[in-house]
């Protein structure tokens, strides 16, 4: 069956001039890539010139999945038409990436981006093992306490040091316990924040609510409508807990910007209430109170969100528990979702999760079945439908999923996380959105979450499971293929002036030999090409705009952004 519900809410109505209608014609990275290195330029090409003082750090918005709110500079090129973003600091490896768009950013009519615009890209990286080796774990109870139920954690870095922290989420003593990373991959002593107004609180996701550039957590209560929002600071890292309502039993939320205002709004997927609720974020940082929709499926229990067919709004994937199916709503900018399509999968989706698992630039859904022992992929087609690809056998009761490229071979791999099997189920992608040669990770009792995140900075995905029967914090790190092609770090190399006008120079900081230098326009075409003298070159004579510098070595490759004036 396949209903229509439309959901239509504090839609800020904005007046068209008699002018072109601005629009975004392309971006770099590529939509659901997995390719772009760490520090990679953001472009976006509009299809007019743009109002230079309507962009800036709220009308343009980066942020990684665990590396938080990006800080970075603006460049305006192509005779206005291109914004380049360039990151402050590199983005964490392997991570997911928002690009948001406001609709106060203007073209030269006047004309707005009317709705906004956002797309999502993957940090490639480096070739690794599927098979990690176990360092420690980390027992998440005080002396003489009680089982806590570690149900889930966040990997963003909560104080600014560039590295991957863990906040963990308790379901029977009601708190968080954060774990800060010291530099190494190792972790802290964990500092404990109160939640008590939650019952029994698990679902969770950070962001940056009030564009403070600190990274805010919010968590859902699968046993209340409750949902419990804290602000990071510099001092403690966190607030104390501010409670929002959604309806009851929050077992799902997402973090999405409903409307193209530029503020990030909460989506939660709920069991009991048999719905999913919107919190609109009032432009401060506070949510107002919920709107509850049925989607005309049966207890909704999971949620995540992605653009599902190359519109630049985000849609939403909510997973039906008690209807076996993964629906889909497609959002027209405004904040008004239509149900667009239902495909059945053959358990109780619990957790859902997505990304281009086929490589075809599609949003694809992974789904962690509970009541099949089963982690179901289904392939987008790019207009909003899915297409049910396989079942994939797991560990008893998966109850949780997630994406990531773990070897580092170019794919979204995934592991599920398995509470009956006390275990946890790593299947390898072959490229083309099949999965094979599964490996089992144990639990000491309960698989309950996995995080995938580089601890260490080293390029290589890292694996951080949870035990929720055990409370324990399992660590495994992964390791560089030393016979793979290395990639040369960005760091390496000191490409300076740039912007350029005449002479480029190029510092090599490196072990490695440079073989050639080449530098592409927008359009990927070569416009020069040297295979000499790799200190300086002469681009006087190239045209003015967005140029890439790929530097080859015997060990790999970089590429760098520069501007010629």
């Amino acid at each position: 069956m396949k209903s229509i519900v439309i959901l239509s809410f504090i839609c800020l109505f904005v007046e068209l001039s008699h002018g072109q209608v601005l629009e975004v014609i392309d971006v770099f990275p590529a939509p659901q890539s997995l390719s772009a290195q760490a520090q990679v330029p953001i472009i976006i090409t509009f299809n007019q010139p743009v109002e230079a003082s309507t962009i800036d750090e709220n009308s343009f918005r980066v942020s990684g999945r665990w590396s938080g709110h990006m800080d970075g500079q603006f460049v305006i090129s192509g005779n206005g038409t291109v914004v380049i973003f360039i990151p402050d600091r590199p983005f964490f490896y392997g991570e997911w990436i928002s690009v948001r768009l406001n609709f106060d950013i203007e073209g030269s009519s006047t004309d707005p981006l009317t709705n906004g615009f956002g797309y999502n890209y993957w940090i490639k990286t480096l070739p690794a093992s599927l098979n990690l080796t176990y360092d420690y774990e980390i027992s998440m109870r005080m002396n003489g306490e009680p089982p806590i139920q570690c149900y889930g954690a966040y990997a963003g870095d909560i104080n600014d040091d560039e590295f991957s922290d863990l906040t963990v989420v308790n379901e029977i003593s009601g708190d968080i316990r954060v774990l800060l990373n010291d530099a190494t991959g190792n972790y802290s002593d964990f500092t404990l924040f109160d939640m008590p107004d939650s019952s029994f609180p698990s679902t969770n996701q950070g962001s940056d609510f009030n564009h403070d550039g600190k990274i805010d957590i919010v968590i859902g209560s699968s046993g209340s409508d409750n949902v419990s929002v804290f602000m990071g600071n510099n001092v403690t890292l966190f607030d104390n807990e501010i409670s929002y309502t959604a309806d009851d039993g929050v077992t799902g939320l997402t973090v999405i910007d409903i409307n193209g205002d530029g503020w990030c709004d909460i989506v939660t997927a709920n069991r009991i209430g048999d719905n999913i609720s919107f919190l609109t974020n009032d432009g401060t940082g506070s949510f107002s109170p919920p709107v509850n929709v049925d989607t005309g499926y049966t207890q909704e229990w999971a949620i995540a969100s992605a653009d599902l067919n190359g519109d630049g709004y985000t849609d939403l994937i909510v997973g039906a528990h008690g209807s076996d199916v993964i629906v889909t709503l497609l959002n027209d900018g405004t904040g008004s979702f239509v149900v667009t399509d239902a495909e059945s999968i053959n358990g109780h989706p619990w957790m859902i999760t997505v990304g281009d698992v086929n490589g075809d630039g599609d949003v694809d859904v992974a789904s962690a079945n509970s009541s099949s022992n089963t982690v179901s992929i289904l392939f987008g087609d790019g207009n909003g439908n899915l297409n049910l690809s396989d079942h994939y056998a797991v560990g008893n009761f998966p109850l949780a999923i997630d994406l990531g490229d773990i070897d580092g071979d170019g794919d979204l791999d995934f592991i599920s996380s398995n509470h009956g099997g006390g275990n946890f189920t790593l299947w390898e992608n072959n490229g083309s959105g099949i999965f094979i040669d599964p490996i089992t990770y144990d639990a000491e009792q309960e698989g309950a979450c996995t995080i995938l995140h580089d601890r260490n900075n080293d390029g290589a995905m890292d694996i951080t499971f949870i035990d929720e029967g055990a409370d324990l914090v399992i660590l495994y790190s992964n390791t560089l293929l030393l016979n793979a092609n290395k990639e040369t770090d960005l760091n390496d190399f000191f490409v300076h002036p740039n912007p350029v006008k005449d002479i480029l120079r190029i510092e090599n900081n490196s072990n490695s030999e440079v073989t050639s230098i080449k530098i592409y326009d927008l359009l990927g075409r070569l416009v020069l090409s040297v295979k000499e003298d790799f200190n300086q070159i002469d681009v006087s004579y190239l045209k003015s705009g967005v140029l890439f510098i790929t530097i080859e070595t015997e060990e790999g490759a970089v590429t760098k952004k520069i501007i010629k004036q």
